[in-house]
């Protein structure tokens, strides 16, 4: 053995990724900055929106009272969906219930799908839900936003929230390095 040897390392070959060369980042400029900020200050709002979205109609609907209404009358008509530029089939129809007050009340319920009613002849009902202190304007249970969209919702809502203050710190931390990294004026 020619001289002690201090570590295994000296005598091996190195790893592919140790040859390469590592280039230097360029600090970021002004302009790059203030876009990454406009941009995450961008995903922190729509974050925000759906976070109350979410929370506001959510929270709303536990409030409400569900009742079931006697169908009086109902009118079926296709209708163009805006959003499958399709055709389907709504009922407008007049709708009696009683309130937990005990007071009848006699409304309209707009554009409900034929399969939100049930029973036949004259015995068809719709399931409702009203505010207790609005009973007059009733809203179908399709109109409910399930448990499931609920968390996807808020899910989305908080992940682009988070990501949009990470991404905000990180740009307002470029800035400093950039500002420490420029070379003085003369």
């Amino acid at each position: 053995m020619i001289g002690r040897a201090r570590d295994y390392r000296q005598f091996m070959l190195p790893y592919p990724a140790d040859m390469v060369p590592h280039a230097r980042l360029r600090p970021a400029s002004a302009a790059q900055v203030r876009f990454v900020r406009g941009l995450m200050l961008v995903v922190i709002l729509c974050g925000l929106l759906l976070v109350v979205i979410a929370l506001g109609v959510f929270l709303t609907q536990g409030s409400q009272i569900r009742v079931v209404a006697d169908v009086l009358s109902e009118r079926c008509q296709p209708r163009i969906d805006l959003a499958s530029a399709g055709t389907e089939t709504r009922c407008d129809a007049a709708v009696r219930f009683t309130s937990v007050t005990g007071r009848v009340i006699t409304t309209t319920v707009t554009d409900a799908f034929p399969s939100e009613f049930s029973g036949s002849g004259r015995s068809r009902t719709i399931d409702l839900r009203y505010d207790k202190n609005d009973p007059a304007q009733p809203f179908k249970q399709s109109n409910y936003m399930a448990a499931g969209t609920f968390i996807g919702l808020l899910a989305f809502g908080s992940v682009a929230l988070l990501l949009g203050y990470w991404g905000f710190a990180r740009a307002r931390r470029l800035a400093d390095r950039a500002v420490r990294n420029r070379p003085p004026r003369l």
